[in-house]
């Protein structure tokens, strides 16, 4: 619609970004819920961030668990200290699921990335997005035992640990692919021999191998990025101190104890 001057046309418009600014806002601020502070969250803080592909994926992992809990479709304007503190007494100790299963305690590992989820969301809730005025996860503590945490736990968490291989199957391992003469060979005894993560293998070139020394250095890794749906080389986790190791492998086997080189 039209105006007489541009004075008035400008109050008018001045008038209908408030007005779509002040509604938008209100919006936000009484109907969002904690699901969508947390995808809101991963859109604009997280993924723009400088944290590792691997990092990224395993904070938007803990946040789709987080989304099927109750606590996902709570809206957040009515969420307290208490609704997230027995939320991770739950994930804590255990307990019965919504859906009558039975959930197991974490380790302590993966509690400090469900809290670590929970406290960036609700800080970015504070500030910028200024959708509540405090975070409520400041007042959560643990309350387990130490003696209730395994050090070492599974991807999903439950305190069953997995055998690691042994050197009788990793030779017959090593046989087979052999025979097969499979490409994969010398990736697997690279990781076999040094512990190098599988993404941190896939990203060694000829400049990261010494031989003369018999060292390698790990400078990169490999990951598969879920989000762009393609393989990504970038900085490893310590990507300030590059780790330094032997080619020469460890000596495995008693009865034949030689050193070699990759």
């Amino acid at each position: 619609m039209g105006t007489e001057s541009k004075s008035e046309t400008e109050a008018l418009l001045r008038k209908a970004i408030a007005d779509y600014e002040e509604k938008k806002f209100v919006a936000k601020s009484e109907n969002i819920t904690v699901g969508m502070l947390l995808d809101l969250w991963v859109e604009e803080e997280l993924k723009p961030g400088n944290l590792s592909n691997g990092t990224v994926m395993s904070y938007q992992g803990t946040v789709n668990r987080i989304k099927q809990h109750p606590i996902g479709n709570r809206k957040l304007k009515t969420v307290t200290a208490d609704h997230l503190q027995a939320y991770i007494d739950f994930l804590s100790f255990g307990g019965t699921n919504p859906d009558g299963t039975t959930a197991k305690a974490l380790s302590k590992g993966y509690l400090r990335l469900f809290s670590a989820v929970l406290q960036g969301a609700f800080r970015f809730a504070v500030f910028p997005k200024r959708l509540i005025t405090f975070n409520p996860m400041q007042y959560v503590v643990w309350r387990g035992k130490k003696e209730e945490y395994e050090l070492f736990s599974d991807e999903d968490g439950e305190t069953t640990s997995t055998p690691t291989l042994s050197y009788e199957q990793y030779q017959r391992l090593e046989d087979f692919l052999k025979k097969k003469n499979n490409p994969a060979l010398l990736p697997i005894q690279i990781a076999y021999y040094t512990g190098l993560r599988i993404g941190e293998v896939c990203g060694l070139t000829w400049q990261d191998i010494n031989l003369e020394e018999q060292y390698l250095t790990v400078r990169r890794s490999m990951r598969y990025n879920r989000a762009r749906h393609r393989t990504e080389i970038g900085a490893t986790k310590r990507k300030k101190n590059p780790y330094r190791g032997l080619l020469r492998y460890a000596c495995r086997n008693p009865e034949s104890c030689e050193s070699r080189t990759a």
